[in-house]
């Protein structure tokens, strides 16, 4: 098979259902255009993040490796920055590559830091990318420069939006709702930014090399600041509320928010599919949908990431491409996001040969699947949190059972998923057997996957993330 395009799309701390195609009520009708590609491919319906954190998860997503493998267990440090990445083999195999949104590579908090600087920029570049227009994420914006602070600042938009940031802490530190719409003029709302670059992107080139481009998007992550425009389309009295919690009340005006914000995601794709078609792109587009981690949503008093429960660690992951996916079709088989490296490069190379471009590699390609020759490329799904945000644990989940290592008390614990989605009643003790089962598929993860390197993720003393009005009095001088 002649190489073929790649769209990569990624979202940030989108959990798995909240997708009109997956059934979700208060969807329906919010991502028509994810939609549209679920209807003509292959919905992952059990996919998880091998660690459900921003930039552990994304290294793994580049690398193929876990994070135990690769050291960038946590949001410390920047990425090692020598491992090889799936978009290096893609150039190697004759791809032009391209990212237009966010990476998180740097972890960019308490310094000062510009990502648009040539320095940074080449540093992307050299993990495989020919053009790069880089975008840190949304509360990243308060500490770190790139493309998109400097366009906002060139708009005379970057102080308020700064001080907006500082002003939803300040909220949430009284007790008050932090989750009012966007103060910036919808058409620089900073993932409108993102689909409007890579569209001109998309309309500029003319190589003729075959395409990667990796276009991902920040929202549904904090701040909770959706367009007005967006919020309008949300049903307040239809919005779901966390379960397990006395407060869900509380929650209702930020899970609309979340709602409107995968809305504004979908407008974007919406645009980039629209203009595939019309340059006679679409069809010879594979394109793979995912994200990094989820989103508690309340759910159980917990908010953020960084938790085994579904709700955190598993995420969203779809692919379309005439000829393998066709109509719509649910694949329940347990796979990992990490999972696409191997795909991309199999898809490429037209063999899997994700070993040989990434050594160690623990992503495992999905093309047997979407052909329909297998029926599993997974028998659980590993994933492991580092302790920066919440306690470490470490988690096998076959999708009937969900295994977990307390990492700090040594405690075993067993969920049953169909009868326990929440993870509220232990009952390892009930289940011996199954316990020992998925403590040994975990352990044969480890020894089957070591590290491909010497040494660990280039750790930087922990920096704590504190937004507020000291800090942002220095931007003010810096104007």
């Amino acid at each position: 098979m002649a190489p073929k395009n790649i769209l990569f799309l990624m979202t940030d701390e989108h959990r798995w259902d909240y997708l009109g195609y997956m059934g979700h009520p208060a969807m329906q009708g919010l991502t028509p255009n994810l939609d549209r590609l679920a209807q003509a491919g292959t919905v992952f319906s059990h996919c998880y993040s091998p660690n459900p954190l921003c930039m552990p998860a994304r290294n793994a997503i580049h690398t193929g490796l876990y994070t135990f493998q690769s050291g960038q267990m946590n949001n410390i440090g920047d990425w090692p920055l020598e491992l090889p990445t799936f978009t290096q083999a893609l150039q190697r195999l004759g791809y032009h590559t391209a990212l237009t949104g966010k990476i998180h590579t740097h972890e960019g908090v308490g310094f000062d830091l510009d990502l648009a600087e040539p320095r940074w920029r080449e540093e992307i570049r050299a993990l495989g990318f020919d053009d790069v227009l880089q975008v840190a994420g949304k509360t990243m914006a308060f500490f770190v420069d790139d493309d998109y602070t400097h366009y906002l600042q060139a708009h005379g938009l970057l102080y308020r939006y700064r001080e907006d940031i500082v002003e939803r802490v300040e909220a949430r530190g009284r007790g008050e709702s932090g989750w009012w719409p966007s103060i910036l003029p919808e058409e620089h709302y900073i993932d409108h930014f993102i689909g409007q670059k890579a569209l001109e992107w998309f309309r500029a080139y003319d190589g003729e090399r075959p395409w990667f481009h990796m276009v991902s998007f920040c929202c549904p992550h904090p701040s909770y600041d959706a367009p007005a425009s967006a919020l309008a389309r949300v049903d307040l009295n239809h919005v779901p509320l966390p379960a397990n919690n006395p407060q869900a009340e509380r929650y209702r005006e930020m899970v609309a928010n979340y709602i409107a914000q995968i809305h504004v995601v979908d407008q974007n794709v919406g645009r980039l599919l629209d203009l595939l078609e019309e340059r006679g792109w679409l069809d010879d587009t594979l394109i793979i949908f995912t994200a990094d981690h989820g989103e508690m949503l309340g759910d159980s008093g917990k908010g953020g990431k960084c938790y085994y429960e579904d709700a955190s660690v598993r995420v969203p992951l779809l692919a379309r491409y005439p000829g393998w996916t066709g109509p719509q079709r649910l694949d329940r088989s347990i796979v990992s996001c990490h999972d696409v490296a191997a795909t991309m490069i199999e898809f490429a190379a037209g063999e899997d040969r994700a070993g040989e471009y990434l050594p160690g590699c623990s992503s495992r390609s999905l093309v047997p699947l979407l052909l329909g020759k297998v029926d599993r490329v997974r028998e659980a799904a590993y994933s492991e949190n580092g302790g920066q945000f919440a306690a470490p644990w470490r988690m096998m989940d076959d999708g009937e059972w969900k295994y977990v290592w307390l990492n700090e008390s040594a405690r075993e614990l067993l969920f049953h998923k169909a009868q326990d989605p929440l993870c509220l009643h232990d009952v390892a003790a009930a289940h011996p057997d199954i316990v020992g089962r998925l403590r040994r598929a975990m352990l044969r993860e480890h020894l089957d996957h070591p590290a491909p390197k010497s040494g660990r993720a280039a750790y930087s003393p922990h920096v704590e993330h504190r937004i507020g009005r000291e800090r942002l009095k220095k931007y003010n001088k810096a104007l």
